[in-house]
């Protein structure tokens, strides 16, 4: 499946609402809102379409010997199998009520879930074998299913930023009546950096 984009060409064109535009960039804005999607991505350090996981991945994770595993962020967990005897062949389901998900409220406050701890009082579980590869995990990893408004927001504000440079012809600087020669800045657009910011997604070191 393609990755998702964090806003559509019909976004945009609202957000420029002067253009006669028709159907005469639309293929010109699908191609700036991608780029503007991966950007975010990569300015926040996540994995591309991380904040608008709709399917289900495998990942695989070497057991701790503990009762507490990070496998980074996730939505939701569909499965949970660990290789008991260290056969990374003979995996062993493990039932939902034997593990719980951290932070407890994440759901409720459109957060990602970052740990899985053992239910080591009422679970069947005590620890996750210290084998490699002895955890695998079905489930949605990322930030969040449905884009976040601020990232809708940002995302659009970056491609439309890039539409505008590219009838500039890419330039370095731009005119401005009231302040006069402008460098436009290779990095993420200031406003939309901005946005993110305020919403504390933060930058994260992967």
């Amino acid at each position: 499946m393609a990755t998702p984009d964090y806003c559509t060409a019909r976004d945009v064109q609202a957000a420029l609402p002067d253009g006669n535009w028709g159907e005469t960039y639309d293929d010109v804005l699908a191609s700036c809102v991608t780029r503007a999607s991966r950007a975010i991505d990569a300015y926040l350090k996540r994995a591309p379409g991380a904040f608008a996981v709709s399917d289900d991945s495998t990942r695989y994770f070497d057991g701790t010997g503990g009762a507490v595993l990070w496998p980074g962020e996730f939505i939701a967990v569909t499965s949970l199998s660990v290789a008991e005897t260290g056969d990374p062949t003979a995996y062993t389901l493990w039932a939902a009520t034997d593990y719980v998900l951290w932070p407890y409220n994440a759901a409720a406050e459109g957060m990602p879930y970052e740990r899985i701890d053992l239910d080591t009082l009422y679970g069947t579980k005590t620890m996750f074998p210290r084998y490699r590869k002895a955890v695998k995990i079905v489930g949605k990893f990322g930030y969040s299913a449905t884009v976040p408004d601020e990232v809708q927001a940002a995302a659009i504000i970056e491609a439309a930023r890039l539409f505008k440079r590219g009838q500039a012809g890419y330039q370095d600087y731009g005119g401005n009546p009231a302040l006069g020669q402008v460098r436009v800045t290779a990095e993420l657009d200031p406003q939309a950096a901005q946005v993110l910011a305020a919403a504390r997604f933060g930058r994260l070191t992967i």
